[in-house]
């Protein structure tokens, strides 16, 4: 993220497809106000409607060229935020972990089941003030291990999965 002057900043990351109230875009506005200058916000899946409300020191990314590059930014991270107060199964907390990165996410839909106290924390939905102190827990302490977020990622391989899906049918 050496592009955008952050290198020597906490780097706080949201990705979605689209921003809104329901994937927590005002409690990102919100954490722009409270966290400290020594931390970046940084927004993937924005677009200009978004970028006019977002507060000066919110880096914003419309969209990624590849893959490739949305990895490098979930490994640049020093933790994935998802406040998402709607998901029923949240990829991007995977694809954060499958980069290992920690998850700070809402204990809404399936998050949940995706984050375990290997990787990262689920708080109550709207605790902001849960989720600022988490968010600088991980970001200063590093409680959670990349290998760790990694190894948690693997459960979730969809070709494993598909094998257990199949084990159930044949049981049927």
């Amino acid at each position: 993220m050496k592009k955008h002057e952050c290198e020597k900043k906490y780097m706080v990351l949201g990705v979605a497809f689209s921003w809104e109230k329901r994937k927590g875009l005002d409690v990102f506005e919100w954490l722009a106000r409270d966290l400290p200058e020594e931390y970046q916000i940084i927004l993937v899946g924005t677009n200009e409607e978004i970028d006019r409300r977002l507060p000066e020191n919110i880096i914003s990314i419309h969209r990624t060229h590849n893959q490739k590059e949305l990895a490098e930014i979930y490994t640049a991270a020093d933790v994935f935020v998802n406040p998402t107060r709607e998901d029923n199964f949240p990829t991007t907390n995977i694809e954060s972990l499958a980069c290992g990165t920690p998850v700070v996410t809402f204990r809404t839909g399936g998050s949940p089941e995706i984050i375990d106290e290997t990787c990262g924390i689920t708080i109550d939905c709207d605790d902001l003030s849960a989720l600022k102190a988490e968010i600088m827990r991980i970001c200063e302490d590093h409680p959670f291990s990349s290998e760790a977020c990694m190894t948690r990622a693997k459960i979730f391989d969809m070709n494993s999965r598909y094998t257990d899906y199949l084990e159930i049918y044949a049981t049927v």
